[in-house]
């Protein structure tokens, strides 16, 4: 049985105003799972709303101007861009605050995630050097991905990208954080969004707009990363009952779309969850898809929200990156998506980064998961070691 701490959390993200709590709320287990799941801004709103005072904790992981600071980065790294010539796409971030829930400061965001052509990569990230960004192993962010210490953004995107797709880099003064992606899922080839998708622009301040995909394709793509993730946080379901809520014909033209797009079986996973967790209505024509692969997606998504009470991160967990690699087994569409996914299991970005030999890409994967298993052994036995302790 759900906490009352979780039940008002899931009553904060959802798309109708959260009744005031019954009795008390243990301020450090609100806490705990309001910053897990990433909706601290709205439970924050909703405590504010009833008039209840906001828990120490709470308030210490509360930054209203995080989503500012991303937003004004945002036109300004577009600005960059586009003299020289390169149209970036913003996916999530500050253009989803505003399309979901109308203002900056209720989505809990800091990073960027910005989408360019595939030939545009290389120069989209030597820009992005030059205005301060260094990978994340440059700057501490990821000790673990060394190998390629101290090269150049463009020489790690041109090593990353036939096996990934996306880099992140973090600026070296401000910490800011953006996601390079150049293609939008894990399949081997894919379209460019910009030559198969209308783009919207929405206004981040006054004369300060950045393009992002259409609503439809929007909510195809969330559906799409939150599935992949085993909707791990809570916000990327408040994004999607967000954006249902807005439609006038209650989420029709959305879920259609999302069929369309090969994205049925994760935007129904997305539509049951929302209705568990938030009561959101489904849409009027909205029929889940007999499917064993979406029933497992379902119940071990209902797992990896509700670990520890839902406040234990995915990666603090026994599954950890086997349960995002599960995630998207369970979405693939297509044999590129398949294709996709093997490659995913077979090579890691760090191993991209990694020094080749002519052999490499035969060699590599038969060491690979003799050593994910391993290292998975040696986790198991640390944990035991630290409880005996």
């Amino acid at each position: 049985m759900a906490s009352p701490e979780f039940a008002f959390v899931c009553a904060c993200a959802g798309p109708f105003a959260p009744p005031d709590p019954d009795g008390d709320l243990d301020d450090a287990t609100l806490a705990a799972i309001a910053h897990r799941h990433q909706v601290v801004p709205l439970v924050v709103e909703a405590l504010k709303r009833h008039g209840r005072p906001i828990p120490p904790a709470l308030a210490a992981r509360h930054d209203p101007l995080a989503p500012l600071r991303a937003a004004r980065e945002a036109i300004r790294l577009r600005t960059l861009l586009l003299a020289d010539g390169i149209e970036p796409i913003f996916l999530k971030g500050s253009a989803l605050a505003m399309l979901a829930y109308g203002a900056l400061g209720r989505r809990q965001f800091s990073d960027i995630d910005l989408l360019v052509r595939p030939v545009d990569a290389r120069r989209a990230a030597e820009l992005l050097e030059n205005a301060g960004y260094r990978a994340r192993s440059d700057t501490g962010g990821n000790p673990a991905d060394t190998n390629l210490a101290g090269a150049t953004l463009a020489n790690r995107v041109a090593r990353l990208s036939p096996l990934a797709k996306d880099m992140e880099v973090r600026h070296a003064d401000n910490g800011q954080i953006v996601e390079l992606h150049w293609r939008m899922t894990d399949a081997l080839r894919e379209r460019p969004a910009q030559d198969r998708e209308a783009v919207q622009w929405v206004d981040l301040a006054p004369g300060a707009a950045v393009p992002t995909l259409a609503t439809d394709a929007l909510f195809a793509y969330i559906c799409n990363h939150g599935a992949a993730h085993m909707w791990a946080r809570l916000r990327w379901l408040a994004d999607v009952a967000a954006l249902l809520a807005r439609e006038p014909d209650g989420g029709d033209r959305l879920w259609h779309a999302a069929v369309a797009r090969r994205q049925g079986r994760a935007a129904a996973s997305a539509i049951l969850l929302a209705r568990r967790y938030f009561g959101t209505p489904v849409p009027p024509a909205f029929a889940a898809p007999v499917s064993l692969r979406l029933r497992v997606l379902v119940a071990l998504s209902r797992r990896v929200i509700e670990a520890g009470g839902g406040t234990t991160e995915l990666a603090r967990t026994h599954w950890r990156g086997w349960a995002e690699m599960t995630g998207k087994l369970l979405v693939v569409s297509s044999p590129g998506d398949l294709g996709g996914w093997c490659v995913r299991l077979l090579f890691s970005a760090s191993d991209a980064e990694a020094e080749r030999s002519r052999f490499w890409f035969v060699l590599h994967p038969l060491q690979r998961i003799p050593r994910l298993l391993k290292r998975r052994r040696l986790r198991q036995d640390l944990r035991r070691t630290r409880e005996r302790a």
